[in-house]
């Protein structure tokens, strides 16, 4: 069984949040919940010079609520503004072959890039974003093929451009890694 929690930290819509789990049923037929209550923001995730949260603090917060709790994957989402070293920042990170993500709705809101605010097309571009991750959990890397799921996003017109499902090799590959799942 493919299990999946959902992990709010800070301010998350519940329509993000259930919006996810649904996407998380369809493409990966996994079971999805969601954590009942918000966490705190970690503080000492906090960068004050870059004014940012690191990321894999919160990465190692989902993994040790995979442990704990006994999900196969742990997703954070987050409405901080995430960054990894080395890049300015990033919709998400997750540890390769790992059990936890984490997803930011801070750079994929419409309004950082001066449009009006849009729930619709913010719940698409995070849920390509967790779809993504997970993927990398899973074992799979970045895809050259432009409409992948898998595709890295440099910026949030590659995620509007891609969609939400995996090219037939990277699914190939999903299958797969799914396959241990599907006898537990």
């Amino acid at each position: 069984m493919f299990k999946i929690l959902i992990l709010p930290i800070g301010s998350v819509p519940n329509k993000i949040l259930r919006g996810i789990c649904e996407a998380l049923k369809e493409v990966y037929g996994a079971i999805c919940e969601i954590y009942p209550e918000s966490l705190p923001v970690p503080s000492e995730a906090y960068s004050p010079e870059r004014k940012q949260y690191h990321a894999s603090f919160f990465v190692s917060l989902a993994e040790s609520y995979a442990r704990m709790l006994h999900f196969t994957r742990v997703v954070a989402i987050t409405d901080v503004n995430l960054f990894v070293p080395g890049l300015n920042f990033v919709f998400g990170q997750a540890s390769l072959h790992g059990l936890g993500a984490v997803v930011s709705l801070f750079m994929l809101r419409p309004e950082v890039y001066g449009e009006p605010p849009d729930m619709d097309l913010l719940l698409e571009r995070v849920v390509k974003t967790v779809i993504h991750e997970i993927g990398h959990t899973l074992g799979l890397n970045h895809c050259d093929n432009p409409r992948c799921v898998m595709r890295f996003s440099n910026h949030v017109g590659e995620t509007d451009f891609k969609t939400k499902n995996f090219c037939s090799t990277c699914r190939k590959k999903v299958d797969r890694a799914l396959k241990k799942y599907l006898n537990e």
